[in-house]
């Protein structure tokens, strides 16, 4: 169940916004009569209190009036709150009973920690110390440099350049829940991103940040966390059918791979569409590992032939075996011939300060490539389907679950498991186990 949100109420006559909340029943029949004093916009309303409580939030704009909602309702929930348990530190609301005729007082947020000063701003929007939601995930990028992955932070970067252009040079200090979740329908409704992205994606990287930005290592920027318990109410997910590949759809991959001859214009390229697709059916690798592969990577450890892929999704580095059918076709052959460097792209055809790594560019040329010539099946993912069908294949072979999680860097499923590391000899048992693919004849063992 997706996190009950306090919205403004349209009255249908007027097309006036209102505030209206149900006065908590352990209060009702104690506070009934009496007034409380609301923040709506820059000045302040005196309201009955009643089984209902109601105010005029004074505007038909629909923005504007969810800003001076969100305002207004947490002062009304912290006047409950002190009416329960006592009075709170001063953050720049009054009692009603102690407010004067002649004061017009700022109003200011529900965010419990910013100082009066802070709160004041949140209403006006003057603050010279104003912390934009860009400028706060500059601060986390540059501590999480050396703790995160350089994926996640691209990731992250993505969804934080989504939430700066919406709220603009808004102080995020002054975000509420409402305004998140008005975010993340946005997001869904005019940016096309699917629920199941925000709720996975984008709301996972804004409740990380912010949580960060409210513990000692963020500076304790945020008392609280907004993003927390919000989510999109996502559409039944339909799969229409497997993850793996069918038999006649890996022959048509295989056999394309096969057929690719050195392009001498664009001799990398030309080798990652040869390789990649058959290095990622016999490891179950990530085609981005597998394009981020150089000539150093490929050696021979101990009489085995392995590949250490050093750039992984989680950031933790493995050595592969490489399987026997790839030795067949030359691939080590084809990487002594290299010249040090990458083996899948030139750096000089890539742009040094993209934030897409040339690895990554070569991976997605890949895919499409693939679903161009193939005609795979829009529902199976032309790269990373091989790490579904080698680990379906693994089983149906025999191979220890704890080597398969191994060979393709999945996480173990326990902490024991993790004191578990399988040596190079397990692995490249493993990796014999693994059954040969059947390849058209006319392409076996081609010369690259």
């Amino acid at each position: 169940m997706s996190l009950r949100i306090a919205r403004p109420w349209k009255n249908p006559r007027t097309g006036v916004f209102h505030l209206r909340q149900r006065t908590p029943l352990d209060l009702v029949g104690r506070l009934q009569g009496q007034s409380v004093t609301l923040p709506i916009g820059d000045t302040w309303a005196s309201i009955t209190v009643g089984p209902i409580v109601q105010a005029s939030l004074r505007t038909k704009e629909p923005r504007e009036a969810r800003h001076r909602h969100s305002i207004a309702d947490g002062a009304l929930k912290r006047f409950w709150h002190e009416q329960r348990f006592g009075t709170l530190p001063d953050l720049g609301f009054q009692r009603s009973d102690s407010a004067q005729a002649n004061e017009t007082p700022t109003p200011s947020p529900p965010v419990e920690a910013l100082t009066r000063v802070e709160a004041i701003s949140c209403a006006t929007g003057l603050n010279p110390t104003s912390l934009s939601s860009q400028q706060l995930f500059e601060r986390w990028a540059t501590y999480s440099a050396d703790k995160r992955a350089r994926n996640t932070i691209k990731r992250y970067r993505a969804t934080f350049r989504s939430l700066t252009a919406f709220f603009k040079e808004r102080d995020v200090r002054c975000l509420s829940s409402d305004d998140l979740y008005e975010w993340a329908e946005w997001r869904r409704d005019h940016a096309g991103v699917s629920a199941r992205s925000i709720n996975r994606v984008d709301l996972v990287a804004v409740s990380s940040i912010f949580r960060w930005a409210g513990n000692r290592s963020g500076g304790r920027l945020l008392s609280s966390n907004p993003a927390r318990g919000i989510f999109l109410d996502e559409p039944r997910l339909i799969v229409e059918r497997e993850r793996t590949f069918r038999e006649a759809e890996i022959a048509r991959i295989l056999d394309a791979a096969s057929a690719v001859v050195r392009d001498q214009l664009h001799p990398t390229r030309s080798a990652a569409r040869r390789w990649c697709p058959w290095l990622a059916a016999y490891s179950g690798a990530r085609i981005g590992e597998l394009t981020s592969l150089e000539k150093r990577d490929i050696r021979l450890e101990a009489g085995i032939s392995v590949m250490d892929l050093r750039i992984t999704k989680t950031g933790e580095p493995r050595t592969v075996p490489l399987h026997a059918h790839l030795l067949e076709q030359g691939f080590v052959e084809f990487v002594n011939a290299r010249s040090p460097g990458p083996l899948f792209y030139d750096r000089v055809r890539f742009r040094p300060n993209s934030e897409t790594s040339p690895a990554e560019q070569q991976a997605k040329k890949i895919s499409q490539w693939l679903r161009l010539t193939v005609k795979l099946d829009p529902g199976v993912d032309p790269n990373h389907g091989w790490r579904h069908t080698w680990k379906t294949r693994a089983l149906a072979a025999g191979i220890e679950e704890r080597l398969r999680d191994a060979i393709t860097g999945h996480r173990v499923a326990s902490v024991g498991r993790r004191y578990e590391t399988p040596s190079l000899p397990m692995l490249s048992r493993a990796i014999a186990q693994f059954p040969h693919y059947e390849v058209n004849p006319s392409l076996a063992i081609k010369p690259f």
